[in-house]
């Protein structure tokens, strides 16, 4: 009898501490620039290992970047060829534009800046996947298309974040200038960056690009399709590897 009321004690301090857990976990939720941004429900985003990891990311920024700052997630930038893609967190800084692609990867990654595809490494099992310096660089150059549309020509900067369920991530970076790392880093590379460069914009401007940018995060339902389709296409491709 002792026995089984030491398990039930075991049991009910598990579930106590797993209700306060997600409670704290559901209130730093609600205070996220993530949540502000998005209005999605923390349910949604727990469930979607993508949204997941871009959330994990911005909180890391969030917390510990340095100067002013605004946050635009999923914005579906249009491109020259009528079509439109989809960026994961852009960061509007007043030293310029940081536009981060973020990776919700387990296990290991593999590859080098200048190879069209990397290798994504799980146990017994590995896939190919785009080169997402390459995929960031689209996002980029169709980044400053817009803005220059609107008169603005800042300095830009490519940030590949993979989250921490990467273990292992080894990337030859040699020939590129993009940031690449694992979230719980991305504030202290970006920091540093930073350091090196000078104020591009006043708090007008930065809610003026702010503007243009969160503009594009509410696009028609076929914008979405596409993007889906463009992406589902491309990785159909790189597992043919």
């Amino acid at each position: 009898m002792e026995t089984w009321k030491a398990v039930l004690l075991l049991a009910a301090g598990l579930l106590c501490g797993a209700w306060r857990w997600r409670s704290r976990e559901k209130r730093r939720y609600r205070r996220s620039v993530y949540r502000a941004e998005t209005g999605k429900q923390y349910k949604k985003v727990e469930e979607n290992r993508g949204m997941d990891g871009e959330y994990r990311t911005s909180l890391e920024l969030e917390k510990r970047i340095r100067g002013r700052r605004y946050f635009v997630f999923n914005a579906y930038i249009p491109c020259r060829s009528g079509g439109s893609t989809e960026t994961d967190i852009v960061m509007i800084h007043e030293k310029g534009i940081f536009v981060i692609e973020n990776k919700n990867y387990c296990g290991q990654v593999r590859g080098r800046a200048n190879r069209e595809y990397w290798e994504h490494i799980l146990p017994g099992k590995r896939r190919t996947f785009y080169n997402p310096i390459y995929q960031n660089q689209g996002h980029v150059r169709h980044l400053r298309r817009l803005l220059g549309e609107h008169g603005y020509h800042l300095p830009m900067v490519s940030v590949i974040v993979f989250n921490d369920g990467v273990k292992r991530l080894r990337v030859k970076m040699a020939g590129s200038d993009a940031i690449l790392c694992r979230s719980r880093r991305a504030a202290s590379k970006i920091n540093r960056r930073l350091r090196r460069m000078e104020q591009v914009l006043d708090e007008a401007e930065m809610e003026e690009v702010y503007g243009i940018l969160k503009a594009q995060t509410r696009p028609f339902w076929w914008v979405r399709y596409g993007q889906r389709k463009r992406a589902e296409k491309l990785q159909k491709k790189a597992g043919k590897i």
